[in-house]
């Protein structure tokens, strides 16, 4: 039974991919709102979407920028911050998008804030010699300072009253072995305090044993994600000034992406296997893998859904599945907003998932037959007119996740 269904759902899914892989060329890569009506997402470089509670809108940036935007955050609707490749930051004042000066040129691969006066960027090193820059915005400019040590910095968070980046860097415990350790930086009074490898040793055996590849904060709760040497996706959890312990693996399932909701859950997302939340001692698990999913418990349920309305199947089974390609989530843990790789944004509310925006939607010609495009209002331009789509260029380098040695 168990085979049958994901049988049905993988079919499924492919039967959108294979109309929609030949007309998608957009990317995402963050999303962030103030609220469920005021959403945004960014990836390209000519402009981002906002969804306003009604519709997606293409809000074009109304300037060249060098490279992608990658990671967005705003403390209201009306003060946004888009960071992207080559140190670009434009600020977002409810009108019109601002290119602001920075006194750095390195790609800017995370935000986050306290308040319209306390923003901080995260900037990537070039090298695994040199330290990453964390920039801050008091309200007035930006000033930039390195941290205290050289490693691969790839999430910031404020944590309370602290402000934390995490990453990696290298470990040698012997000359013929080399590792990744975790490494996270915490700002006090006295500087910068590092948990996990310091650069000489471990301090912390759950920090250290994996590659981080972000921290979010919410509230009391902190969640660091990452990945071990051996490919397994790695969470670690925090409440308050508790020391950070590993959360165990999603019985029977494979975690694709994670994310902390702003209500503090933590939400393991699956892919064709649903999404999982956090419920402080286990895992919940909803969605197609589940009992109370989508199509409910059985390969026959499964079935029996597919033959009543096979359009409607294959549109959730296709957010299901791309669930599991997720580069950012933002929301609740009941209600969120997804971006994936596939340029797809998907909206999960408590047990459904359903795509609401998809760029292959675009093409009239490829909409007709795309099952996913029923329903969808394709997001506008300034005009009013279909926006006109850009290829993105590749991710950089410095940019990616650890890479296993």
């Amino acid at each position: 039974m168990r085979h049958l269904r994901r049988a049905i759902v993988l079919g499924a899914a492919a039967a959108v991919c294979a109309v929609t892989a030949a007309s998608a060329q957009t990317s995402l890569r963050a999303v962030w709102g103030s609220g469920p009506n005021d959403v945004w997402a960014v990836g390209g470089s000519g402009s981002a979407l906002h969804f306003t509670g009604q519709a997606w809108t293409e809000v074009p940036y109304g300037m060249p920028l060098p490279g992608a935007a990658t990671v967005v955050w705003g403390s209201a609707p009306n003060n946004v911050f888009v960071g992207g490749e080559g140190g670009v930051i434009l600020q977002w004042d409810g009108r019109t998008w601002t290119r602001m000066t920075v006194p750095i040129d390195r790609d800017i691969v995370a935000l986050s804030g306290r308040s319209a006066t306390e923003v901080y960027a995260l900037t990537q090193s070039y090298t695994d010699r040199e330290a990453p820059t964390l920039l801050r915005w008091n309200g007035r400019a930006w000033t930039a300072a390195p941290l205290s040590m050289p490693f691969r910095a790839n999430g910031v968070a404020v944590a309370g009253a602290s402000v934390v980046v995490a990453g990696f860097a290298m470990n040698d415990p012997t000359p013929s072995e080399r590792r990744t350790a975790g490494v996270l930086a915490r700002r006090s009074a006295a500087g910068w305090l590092m948990a996990g490898w310091n650069g000489r040793a471990v301090t912390d055996r759950v920090i250290a044993g994996a590659g981080w590849t972000a921290v979010e904060a919410a509230g009391i709760v902190t969640l660091l994600t990452g990945e071990r040497d051996d490919g397994e996706r790695v969470l670690a959890l925090s409440r308050g000034a508790a020391p950070f312990a590993a959360l165990p693996a999603v019985p029977g399932a494979r975690i694709g992406a994670s994310f902390l909701g702003s209500d503090g859950v933590p939400v393991a997302l699956l892919g064709e296997s649903g999404l999982a939340r956090w419920a402080g001692m286990r895992w919940v698990v909803v969605g197609p893998g589940a009992a109370g999913g989508v199509a409910g418990a059985n390969a026959q349920a499964m079935a029996q859904a597919a033959a009543q309305d096979p359009m409607a199947f294959a549109a959730t089974a296709a957010a299901w599945g791309d669930l599991g390609n997720t580069r950012a989530a933002w929301g609740s843990a009941t209600d969120f907003h997804a971006v994936t790789e596939s340029g797809r944004v998907i909206r999960v509310q408590a047990s459904e998932a359903r795509i609401v925006y998809d760029p292959a939607c675009l093409n009239p010609q490829m909409a007709a037959l795309n099952p996913v495009c029923r329903g969808l209002q394709p997001p506008t331009g300034a005009s009013g007119q279909p926006p006109i789509r850009r290829p993105l260029p590749m991710p950089s380098i410095r940019t990616k996740p650890p890479v296993r040695p």
